[in-house]
């Protein structure tokens, strides 16, 4: 499971969340790159590509490393999170695995309209099924769903995506919450001395399940951003916004009482606009900081 979003404010932040959680525990590194790079798939097709821009990945390691997570020198930031998927195979573009798709798109698109050209273009062949969301400096929004051997670019305003059912269900299910407000008439006042206050967002749902992350976060991000005062303070809401939407350990066993945990292994902050990435994996109470330089 996987929750990403953008909190973002026109030459001011721009600052990207994002969590992954899974059952079996996982190794994670970054790896920076420069322009000029030459990329093989890792399909061993004699496919590659040279890259246009730097780029910096998050990725996990199984055998080698999965990128998942990633900027690059112009600002672009990609999240690939787990969903059903039916890969193209009849594309003019060339094939790749899912697991070059970040490196892709990092190295070659400078913007939302140069990455959906590139993602709508290829052919993928692999086990993983995911969908992704991309964002640029200007604040732009893409989400990539593959459906039925064909990509789905979607223009995502609410700047949020989580796991399945896919994006027209989530934007669909938040008229379910279409009366949830940050204030509450008659609310009982933290200084009344009455116990039972907090009634501000009163029916926002508290569960894991990707619906609830998505409609969590939006809801958040729309009401939180006004009280946001610069880069800082954007950098901190990110951070607690990504708790809200994280799993500890014991919460979620999955489909069996004696399941593995399901939980959040790394927290993902990335500064857009001042290419710096921040990230934090389970255990640890410190945040590691990356000043990139292109």
């Amino acid at each position: 499971m996987c929750t990403s979003f953008l909190a973002f404010q026109t030459g001011n932040f721009g600052i990207t969340g994002r969590s992954l959680d899974y059952d079996q525990p996982t190794q994670f590194l970054s790896s920076q790159f420069p322009s000029g790079t030459t990329f093989n798939s890792v399909l061993d097709n004699g496919v590659s590509w040279v890259s246009v821009y730097g780029i910096f990945t998050i990725d996990s390691v199984d055998g080698y490393n999965v990128p998942f997570e990633g900027i690059n020198s112009a600002g672009l930031s990609i999240s690939g999170n787990l969903a059903n998927a039916s890969y193209p195979q009849n594309n003019p573009g060339p094939t790749i695995s899912s697991d070059d798709i970040v490196n892709y798109v990092l190295s070659q698109a400078g913007d939302v309209s140069e990455a959906a050209a590139l993602l709508t273009s290829i052919n993928v062949q692999s086990q993983w099924q995911y969908h992704y969301i991309v964002f640029d400096a200007s604040g732009n929004s893409l989400v990539v769903e593959f459906d039925d051997e064909m990509a789905v670019c979607y223009n995502n305003e609410s700047l949020v995506l989580t796991n399945n059912p896919n994006l027209n269900y989530q934007l669909e299910n938040q008229n379910n919450y279409a009366n949830i407000k940050n204030w509450f008439p008659g609310a009982v006042l933290p200084d009344s001395g009455d116990q039972f206050h907090g009634q501000g967002m009163l029916g926002l749902p508290g569960d894991w399940m990707s619906p609830s992350r998505y409609t969590r976060v939006t809801t958040m991000l729309e009401y939180s951003l006004p009280y946001v005062n610069g880069n800082n303070d954007a950098i901190y809401l990110t951070k607690r916004i990504l708790d809200s939407a994280s799993l500890i350990k014991g919460v979620d066993l999955g489909a069996s009482a004696t399941g593995l945990p399901i939980y959040t292994q790394v927290q993902i902050v990335k500064d857009i606009l001042n290419s710096v990435v921040y990230w934090r994996e389970y255990d640890s109470e410190s945040w590691t900081i990356v000043n990139i330089t292109w």
